[in-house]
């Protein structure tokens, strides 16, 4: 399973971003908030519009075990109502 790197305070991009939003957003400076922006747009829009990995299981496997990955299709917005529904009458 891999793990995110969580960033230290004293890295370079997060005194960048830190003096972007001080000296930028709070302090007026023009250059400041484009830099800022160069370093937020990025993790914005990831965190919008991106999808995010999420571990179902993790299983050690004995020789002779497979394993088997499906991609389960979304249900419509029809198929949802109708699953309330049900859920609400039951």
């Amino acid at each position: 399973m891999a793990s995110r790197r969580t960033p230290t305070l004293l890295s370079p991009t997060a005194l960048l971003r830190r003096n972007a939003f001080h000296r930028g957003l709070l302090g007026g400076h023009r250059g400041w908030m484009v830099v800022g922006a160069m370093l937020w747009a990025p993790r914005v829009a990831k965190r919008m519009f991106g999808r995010n990995e999420e571990i179902i299981a993790v299983e050690k496997l004995t020789p002779g075990q497979f394993v088997r990955i499906e991609a389960l299709a979304t249900p419509s917005r029809r198929e949802k109502k109708l699953a309330r529904k049900a859920g609400a009458a039951g």
